[in-house]
């Protein structure tokens, strides 16, 4: 299983939304890195985040990958319907693909 910062930061993009918020999606770096995703584990689904924490497995054919808070803040949303359909995270839709609304505190 990878579980480095470095290689988190790298698999996530982030777009800035209206109010403050911003929402992190699987990028394309995060896909080479574990091949066509089987399936996800939330570990963190509301509440506040530290910087590094761990939010998310993306497990997939070659290998399973942590994903950590990039910064620290209050969770808005998440994107429940990637659990029913982790296959989302295997192409760049962002409208698809995101993971979490994070608000800066």
């Amino acid at each position: 299983m990878i579980d480095r910062i470095e290689a988190s930061a790298n698999a996530l993009w982030l777009t800035p939304n209206a109010d403050g918020l911003m929402r992190l999606g699987f990028a394309d770096d995060g896909r080479e890195l574990v091949g066509p995703v089987t399936h996800i584990t939330w570990l963190v689904t509301s509440g506040k985040v530290k910087l590094g924490t761990p939010f998310m497995i993306v497990h997939g054919e070659q290998e399973d990958l942590t994903l950590r808070s990039p910064f620290a803040g209050r969770i808005q949303a998440v994107n429940t319907a990637l659990a029913a359909h982790p296959e989302r995270l295997n192409n760049r839709n962002d409208d698809l693909d995101w993971m979490i609304d994070l608000v800066d505190e």
